[in-house]
């Protein structure tokens, strides 16, 4: 990123990885994939966009008043977060415009105050936070707590060429669940937690299994289902359908995906790091 002669601040946030299978709106993962807002001539790679634009709105809505630009490494509608990394870069924007500091965008006020714009725009706080704070996190709308995680695990992601509306899958889940499978979900939820900050591999491929989403979304993107299934039978620590999908993304061991970065068919394959920076400002 570098900063421009007509631009005060460049801005950008990475995308994410929500749900990591039972942690439903609660698990997001950020991804060194970025995107990047600001104001001014727009650089290489970039364009202006228009005030319907996810970054547009929550910097308007945070007192924002310049026409922006954007670029990003982030595919949309494929289950990675572009609309929470793009509000996220959006709305720290305004706020390090209104402190008249770059350094702003580091302090926990600030990222505290972004959030709770970018979790109500987007309707869910995990990707949210994740973009925000980096790393992988638990999040509700009034707090934030985040997991360690090994330094030697990187993510995989197989995205397909079709995309996913967050809202429509939405409406293929059930209003209601049944008791046995929310507590399986929590059951999950804590063997995963636990199995990332002890590094017990087991206890995260336990955590992974999801009653209340995956099983609804999978059925309508049966060449994620495959993909999910062959990255765990080719080394996966863990699996999970990306967001809303269609992307599937898993944990491997550093320097351990060869075997499903050359078996994995029908989409792009790579190979990501997690993200322990969130939100930058420049």
């Amino acid at each position: 990123m570098t900063e421009h002669s007509t631009s005060r601040f460049v801005v950008s946030a990475p995308g994410s990885s929500a749900n990591l299978g039972a942690g439903f709106d609660v698990l997001g993962l950020a991804v060194d994939l970025r995107a990047e807002v600001g104001v001014g001539d727009a650089p290489d790679g970039a364009q202006k966009i228009d005030e319907r634009h996810p970054a547009a709105v929550a910097y308007k809505q945070l007192g924002g008043s310049e026409q922006l630009w954007s670029r990003s490494r982030l595919p949309m509608g494929r289950g990675l977060g572009f609309s929470g990394a793009a509000r996220a870069a959006g709305a720290m924007l305004a706020i390090v415009e209104r402190e008249g500091s770059s350094e702003v965008a580091y302090e926990g006020d600030a990222r505290k105050e972004a959030f709770r714009v970018v979790a109500e725009l987007e309707g869910h706080p995990d990707n949210a936070a994740a973009s925000i704070f980096g790393g992988l996190v638990a999040a509700s709308p009034d707090h934030v707590a985040q997991i360690p995680i090994s330094e030697d695990w990187v993510v995989l992601v197989w995205i397909p060429e079709n995309t996913t509306s967050t809202d429509k899958s939405r409406t293929q889940l059930e209003s209601t669940v049944q008791r046995d499978d929310a507590v399986a979900n929590l059951a999950a939820i804590a063997h995963f937690i636990t199995g990332v900050a002890s590094g017990d591999e087991g206890l995260v491929r336990a955590g992974v299994i999801d009653r209340l989403h995956q099983p609804q979304r999978l059925a309508g993107v049966p060449a994620s289902a495959s993909a999910l299934t062959a990255m765990l039978e080719l080394g996966a620590i863990g699996a999970w359908l990306s967001g809303s999908g269609p992307t599937v993304a898993g944990f491997f061991r550093r320097g351990a995906t060869a075997a499903a970065e050359s078996s994995l068919s029908g989409g792009q394959v790579r190979v990501i790091d997690i993200d322990q920076r969130g939100v930058t400002a420049d």
